[in-house]
């Protein structure tokens, strides 16, 4: 592949991000519409937008994958996130249902047990042959002049030991895993982002940039991003812990998940779209 293919490639990845967002952006505000405000975003995997829900969240994570960060935590990070978003829409988030067996709290509905058990053999199967093959590209890389760097390899541990976790207590607790694994990985999905954003907001250079931002301007926004991330999973977590409701609704009226998710949305988005500008020129961020 030439330098301005590959260049091309990550401009694609990077703006596919950005896209991808404002896709489900989109999705959401004609929901809105012709609906009113859902209880939260996950929550539309039950309506007619859960083609644009879950295909986004496929979408973004085979491109975390692919896009490169820089060598060592920050593309541990990505990868990992990228691994994870895709359970968030294999497993959807549960509501309430008649049919859940403790009358008021929430479930998954049975009917979508099956669709569950396809998706997830499916991806953890995946999974393990993405393993296997890594493997033996770093079994290979180690008798060549270019050997995997200690940072690669401990990545590959990382993923290796979430397939076994995330595996095992699917195979061994599997209504455990079915009730939580939903947030538990939408949670993970975006601390990782904030791991990889706030490497971003110490480490950036921003001299390959489209606008000649100064370096300060780009870690200033990225720290920004990232504390309002921190504080939004903050209020989730509290608002599930005060209620033991993944779907909280405020006072019957405000759906306070749902504005949650709505920001952590908007923050994805505009976070992309500075990464994207500010390495318009370059393929990988340095530094």
């Amino acid at each position: 592949m030439s330098d301005q293919a590959a260049l091309d490639t990550y401009r694609t990845l990077r703006a596919g991000m950005v896209a991808a967002g404002i896709l489900l952006g989109l999705g959401l505000i004609g929901y809105i519409v012709g609906h009113g405000v859902p209880n939260s975003i996950s929550a539309t995997f039950y309506t007619d937008l859960r083609t644009v829900f879950v295909t986004t969240l496929l979408a973004v994570g085979l491109a975390l994958v692919a896009v490169k960060g820089r060598q060592g935590p920050e593309n541990t990070l990505l990868d990992i996130a990228g691994v994870l978003i895709p359970v968030v829409g294999f497993v959807p988030t549960p509501i309430t249902d008649p049919t859940c067996p403790v009358p008021g709290k929430g479930c998954i509905p049975a009917a979508f047990d099956s669709a569950i058990d396809l998706n997830l053999w499916a991806y953890l199967g995946m999974g393990l042959i993405g393993l296997a093959v890594a493997g033996l590209r770093m079994g290979w890389a180690s008798r060549t002049s270019a050997p995997w760097s200690r940072g690669s390899r401990v990545g590959l541990g990382l993923l290796a030991l979430i397939w076994a976790i995330y595996t095992g207590t699917y195979l061994l607790a599997r209504p455990f895993f079915v009730q939580y694994a939903h947030y538990t990985s939408a949670i993970s999905f975006f601390l990782l982002l904030i791991g990889a954003v706030w490497i971003n907001s110490r480490r950036t250079r921003g001299n390959a940039d489209l606008t000649r931002l100064p370096v300060s301007a780009y870690r200033r926004i990225y720290r920004t991003i990232a504390v309002a991330m921190v504080a939004a999973i903050g209020v989730g977590v509290a608002v599930f812990l005060l209620t033991g409701n993944q779907n909280a609704v405020v006072g019957d009226r405000f759906p306070v998940v749902f504005w949650i998710e709505a920001v952590l949305l908007l923050l994805f988005v505009t976070y992309w779209v500075f990464q994207t500008v500010e390495l318009w020129f370059i393929t990988q961020p340095q530094g």
